[in-house]
This record gives C-alpha cells, structure tokens and sequence, in this order.
C-alpha cells in the first residue's frame, strides 16, 4: 500500500513537472481591431499585443480573410519586443464579417496561433482610410475556446487543480502511516 501512494504522488509530481513548459508560451493579451469589433473604416494596419516577447513565424504572422473569402494583400509586417503589427491594402476590402488569423513564434520557439472575428460596416473608400484605435483584451485560451467550441478552463486553473490533487495525494500518504503507526 505504502508503494501504490509513493508511485501517486511521484506520478502527480511528474504532471506538475510536464505542465511548466505548457506555461511558456505567449499569449494575445490585445488586439487592434478588437476580438468582435463593428468598424466603420479599414484599419490599414493590424496590432497583435502578446503576454511575452515574441518574433514572426516563418509564413504569414496576419491573414484576413473577407466575407468572399479574398483575403486581404499584407505590405509589411514586424515583430518588436511583445508586438506584431502588420499593414494592409484594404482597397479591396468589402463590407461584412471578417476573420483575422494570425501566429506568432514564442521564445522556445513554438508557435502559437488564434483567429478571431470582426465586422466592417462599409467598404473601403477608394481614398487612405484612417487608422481605428480600439482595443479589447483577447486571450488566445478564450479566443481559441470561442471559435472551436473547446474549453481548457484556462491556464490559470491548472494550477489550482494540480494543487488539488498534490494535496489530496498528500492527505492519503499521511492518513495511511497514521493508521499503520
């Protein structure tokens, strides 16, 4: 018995060990358009604010894809410090719902990647629209929970439940040499 609760809490410490890396990674803390935005100009420029430094992945960093499913032409993008910006050519950008999808390249190297919704209320004038400066905090666990319909609970809560468990494990080790002594 003394080795079946040894081996629990040696597995429960082994999850525990295995969860910290899962921390590492960058997570969308903003954006620019915001997650659910109703914009009655383009922005001619998107900016993602991450929760740790960050560099652009390999392909794309931004896509946005129209309600025709053209996605839009990107001129530039850049990755400083915690922030991607990147610029588009929304001259041919068309009223209605619009997805943005974008990745991002954490410091242990793994990407990470979301999307999330906006609506245009008009189309693109033929003319240099202004910029749109509103901002709503998304983060990547809820905006991933949002659009696939999955939920991890958050990752804040996995250290709750791992505290749990360590001291429910804890608990039955104690209780079972109390009751051998």
């Amino acid at each position: 018995m003394r080795r079946f609760f040894s081996a629990v809490v040696l597995a429960l410490l082994a999850v525990t060990a295995a969860a910290v890396p899962a921390q590492a990674h960058a997570e969308l803390r903003s954006s620019n358009p915001a997650s659910g935005a109703a914009l009655d100009a383009p922005p001619p420029q998107v900016e993602l604010t991450f929760s740790d430094v960050i560099s652009l992945p390999d392909d794309a960093a931004v896509t946005i894809t129209g309600p025709d499913g053209a996605k839009w032409p990107m001129t530039e993008s850049a990755a400083v410090d915690r922030t991607i910006t990147a610029k588009f050519d929304t001259t041919a950008m068309k009223a209605g719902a619009h997805t943005l999808a974008w990745k991002a390249k954490s410091e242990d190297g793994d990407v990470v990647e979301g999307t999330f919704s906006f609506t245009m209320n008009v189309a693109a004038p033929t003319s240099s629209p202004a910029a749109v400066t509103s901002s709503v905090p998304v983060t990547t666990t809820a905006a991933r929970a949002a659009e696939t319909g999955q939920g991890s609970g958050g990752s804040g809560w996995i250290w709750v439940w791992i505290a749990l468990a360590l001291v429910v494990a804890v608990g039955a080790v104690l209780l079972v040499r109390r009751r051998q002594a």
